[in-house]
């Protein structure tokens, strides 16, 4: 099994780096830098539908930002470590949704604000001790956690022990609700849309500690061309204030509200999920 992941991890890596490559290639001869929009999933707000296209909230503002910036771009959805080595190594690569945090800062050129979600340790508050402080995740190990995310690191950076990897919050929500995990660090938005999607009761689970409230944008990476810069700033400010971004906001916010127990609102143009 382990053998086979890792086969489906390194084909998946050539045909991303494959697919690069041939746009590289492509604007060679043009006026314009290489330019690549790159996603990490995040359903249910960007994912793959039945046909294996991209689809979802992001996926449509991103796209309507890109139109009214001019820009021909495919967007190619990548795991979320090769989404940050790409943008760490490449100029002109536009992420997204991309939380900010004080640590990435200056290393991205922040475009636009996408979502706001609560983030921390959720879990069984009756059989858990009361967590205070980040250190005390210690108590409801193990915790579950997106690996190479940003949370992970938090917890690695705390020495936390038995902390659980995981390539898909999918999986971590399945093993919470087998009793494999005691925790996770996610956002109480994102477990009860997993639980609403494998069917499950997740009422007892609860926001034991939370670390932060973030804000994910729409992020360029460092030293990229400052024609894309300047040409997607301004295409996201005249897209925030088009009829068609609030037609958008307004369609998912329904849609949204259709797949789950969600608590969702907007405010100054930001989808805030609480």
């Amino acid at each position: 099994m382990a053998f086979k992941q890792a086969l489906g991890l390194f084909l998946f890596g050539l045909v991303f780096s494959l697919m690069l490559n041939t746009r590289a290639l492509a604007q060679v001869n043009t006026a314009e830098p290489d330019f690549w929009v790159l996603t990490s999933l995040e359903p249910p707000f960007s994912l793959r539908n039945e046909r294996g296209q991209l689809e979802g909230y992001l996926i449509e503002v991103v796209q309507g930002i890109l139109a009214e910036a001019d820009i021909q771009q495919e967007i190619l959805a990548a795991p979320w470590e090769r989404l940050i080595q790409e943008s760490k190594n490449k100029p002109n690569v536009l992420v997204f949704p991309l939380a900010r945090t004080p640590e990435r800062e200056e290393d991205f050129h922040w475009v636009l604000p996408l979502t706001s979600n609560v983030y921390g340790v959720l879990g069984n508050p009756s059989s858990d001790k009361p967590i205070a402080t980040l250190s005390d995740v210690n108590n409801v190990t193990p915790i579950g956690v997106l690996e190479s995310d940003f949370r992970h690191k938090v917890l690695i950076a705390e020495s936390i022990r038995g902390v659980a990897p995981y390539d898909d919050y999918d999986s971590a929500v399945s093993h919470l609700l087998a009793g494999k995990l005691r925790s996770l660090f996610f956002s109480d938005a994102g477990l009860r849309y997993f639980c609403f999607k494998q069917d499950a009761d997740c009422s007892r689970f609860e926001l034991l500690y939370q670390y932060d409230v973030l804000t994910s944008y729409i992020a360029m990476s460092k030293n990229s061309d400052t024609r894309h810069i300047d040409k997607l700033n301004a295409a996201a400010e005249r897209f925030l204030n088009s009829a068609e971004f609030h037609r958008i906001q307004q369609n998912w916010l329904t849609r949204l509200q259709e797949q789950g127990p969600f608590k969702l609102h907007i405010e100054n143009g930001v989808l805030n999920l609480w």
